[in-house]
């Protein structure tokens, strides 16, 4: 496929490419292709053949998973810049989750089977990968431990602190990345929750909403308030 050079240069930074020489990294892409998703299209469903792993390019991609009754939990929501589905080449060859475009996105899809070839002709090319997934386990695992060991109110904290960036006038701004129902099953909460955490955080002069966008007016006094 022909990649653009910022997507080829974000691309060859991974961690799951870091460690390649370039002709290796040249012989993986040769093997990627493009998808591009609607809003709300469904990727593939938990149980799917893995067939490919992927690299989101622009939007945002949400992990799920159902529940017998139909309710949904939101596993993660994957932003620009970031795999994911790079463990099925590892767990058996099928998706655990659902996953459909949280916005309009361009991925860009890596041939499992040819990666794991690839893989097995030269064992330092593995030892290299797990250096980079050692890595990746160790984030993950510290996620994990917010999650469980966090109350609602410092996940809610936390999540905002980690989603928060300057904009022009030097204001950390933090852009919702999808609708708040779908913030609160990520962080584990109810909506309702959300919504009565967050009014409590505005009238605290913690932070301040403006349409879409929420604005930290007290970045210190927020972390204060996760330690508390």
């Amino acid at each position: 496929m022909t990649l653009q050079q910022a997507d080829f240069d974000a691309l060859r930074r991974l961690y799951l490419f870091s460690g390649m020489e370039d002709g290796e990294f040249l012989d993986i892409m040769a093997h990627a292709a493009p998808v591009h998703l609607a809003s709300g299209q469904l990727l593939f469903s938990q149980g799917d053949s893995a067939r490919a792993f992927f690299w989101v390019a622009e939007g945002v991609i949400r992990l799920f998973r159902a529940s017998p009754q139909g309710e949904e939990k939101v596993i993660e929501l994957i932003g620009g810049n970031r795999l994911f589905a790079e463990a099925t080449l590892f767990m058996g060859g099928r998706y655990p989750v659902n996953a459909a475009a949280q916005t309009p996105a361009r991925l860009v899809a890596i041939d499992s089977q040819n990666f794991k070839s690839w893989l097995a002709r030269d064992t330092e090319r593995c030892f290299r990968l797990m250096a980079g997934m050692s890595t990746r386990l160790h984030k993950l695992v510290n996620d994990i431990d917010r999650l469980t060991l966090m109350k609602g109110s410092d996940r809610l904290l936390q999540y905002l602190l980690d989603h928060s960036d300057p904009d022009d006038t030097g204001r950390q701004r933090v852009e919702w990345e999808a609708p708040k129902q779908v913030i609160a099953s990520r962080i584990g909460v109810k909506p309702e929750t959300l919504s009565r955490l967050l009014h409590k955080l505005t009238d605290q002069g913690c932070i301040e909403m403006s349409g879409t966008a929420l604005y930290i007016r007290d970045a210190e006094r927020l972390r204060q308030a996760e330690g508390e």
